[in-house]
């Protein structure tokens, strides 16, 4: 439908004029993808795979933005919801294509974008994370497995006047899911990869593999030049070996209860800390908790037991105000001379927050949760469509400001100073968007 939209009509009133234009901003984002279609599947499929690309940009509900049914209705009209969800169903069900195929695309991407910005003498950073897809009443399709509910934790906190929470972790069916983000200081991420994977049944997958298997395309691409940003989950010897095997930078914040070599014996880390006397004071906003703090900075040269010839650096941060809190501990493979070089890492690891508003924008906006197919492969594949549009939008936010400007003027207007001088927010890009191909819709819907 919108595909045939793009290709018949003209620009004539303010709101479809803006309407085609994300349409054609869509077109050429997905133009080497579907020429890549075109030469595995029948021509109908790939305008299928174009016209669901622009559902999911428009159609904005959590509990059932993918619901095939849903999407089937605005693929050919609510009258005949049947045969647009059977056109989406054969797209999906086709055997001629996988979601690798995209998993390429923005592989390649990411790649091109890396080359970019080395040449722009800015830093890449590959921001890894993982979180979980919950389907808490979901018994019998493939590829379940027991994962930990973050939205149970979040229910279950403690409140005034209620009754005690439970101690355990909970558990729901689900899938694991694993991201890793491009970007750098100063500019939005990118989509580098999406993983999501099970840990039961056929589809198995041994979360080692997807690390290892990522690297290794990395360095067969491009050898050096990126610096990897993991959280305490990945804090371990066996991250540290294969980062060294394919001679990878990495930056990682590490727990204080484990060994480092320091100054000829094996010390913990907050021992270590204690000899780490700060060199540089400054004050940062969190933006996470919405807070500006004053922190001290310093570092020591340190390695990991097990791997001795490398030469490590432990950047201790620590709160000025709250003498209680304990310090912050990144370990990285740079080698820290001053003290811009320390606070880069710094800003490198907090602009690891990007991935966590990632998913949660998977989650909310794009309703990562909200799929009901039975089989594993056509999962994955709607899953990784999903992926390409969070892209979309994060390239269509970092390309074209000064239009995303008057698509939010138009179709998302907000008042006061606030909204005029804070950054461009990804979720009001959402909502513009949804509500000008919403117009454009109604107008062609029959």
């Amino acid at each position: 439908m919108f595909l045939k939209i793009l290709q018949e009509k003209e620009k004539g009133k303010s709101g479809e004029k803006n309407g085609l234009e994300i349409l054609e901003e869509l077109a050429d984002y997905s133009q080497e993808l579907r020429q890549g279609l075109d030469k595995l599947l029948d021509a109908r499929l790939v305008r299928t795979f174009f016209n669901v690309l622009a559902i999911i940009l428009l159609f904005r509900e959590r509990r059932m933005g993918l619901v095939l049914t849903e999407l089937g209705g605005y693929l050919c009209g609510h009258a005949h919801a049947p045969a647009g969800t059977k056109r989406i169903s054969n797209l999906l069900r086709s055997k001629k294509w996988e979601s690798t195929f995209i998993d390429r695309y923005l592989f390649d991407r990411s790649c091109q974008r890396i080359r970019e910005l080395i040449v722009q003498g800015k830093r890449p950073l590959l921001l890894w994370d993982d979180s979980r897809v919950e389907k808490h009443e979901s018994w019998l399709a493939e590829g379940l497995c027991s994962v930990w509910s973050s939205k149970a934790k979040r229910l279950t906190q403690m409140r005034p006047g209620y009754y005690r929470p439970p101690k355990e972790r909970i558990c729901v069916p689900g899938f694991q899911w694993t991201g890793v983000f491009l970007s750098c200081l100063g500019s939005s991420p990118s989509v580098c990869q999406m993983t999501w994977w099970t840990s039961r049944g056929k589809y198995k997958e041994d979360p080692d593999n997807i690390i290892w298997r990522l690297l290794a395309k990395i360095h067969q691409r491009i050898a050096q030049g990126i610096l990897h940003v993991f959280d305490r989950g990945y804090a371990n010897e066996k991250m540290i070996r294969y980062l060294l095997h394919f001679q990878q930078d990495f930056l990682i914040r590490w727990k204080k209860n484990v060994y480092l070599h320091y100054q000829g014996q094996d010390l913990k880390i907050d021992r270590i800390s204690r000899k780490t006397k700060p060199r540089a004071s400054r004050v940062v906003r969190d933006k996470q908790r919405k807070k500006t703090k004053r922190i001290n900075i310093g570092w020591s040269c340190v390695s990991h037991p097990l791997h001795p010839d490398k030469k490590l650096t432990l950047i201790v941060v620590r709160d000025s105000k709250f003498k209680g809190q304990g310090p912050m501990y990144l370990l990285t493979s740079l080698t820290i001379n001053t003290v811009p070089e320390a606070f880069e890492m710094l800003f490198s690891y907090m602009h690891r927050w990007e991935s966590e508003q990632g998913f949660r924008f998977f989650k909310t906006e794009l309703a990562i949760e909200s799929p009901r197919l039975w089989f594993w492969e056509n999962r994955l594949k709607l899953m990784a469509m999903v992926a390409l549009v969070y892209d979309f939008l994060l390239h269509t936010l970092r390309k074209n400001k000064d239009w995303v400007f008057i698509l939010f003027n138009t179709f998302c207007h907000r008042t006061g100073e606030r909204y005029r001088n804070a950054s461009i927010p990804l979720y009001r890009l959402r909502m513009a968007i949804s509500v000008c191909l919403t117009f454009i819709w109604a107008q062609n819907s029959g």
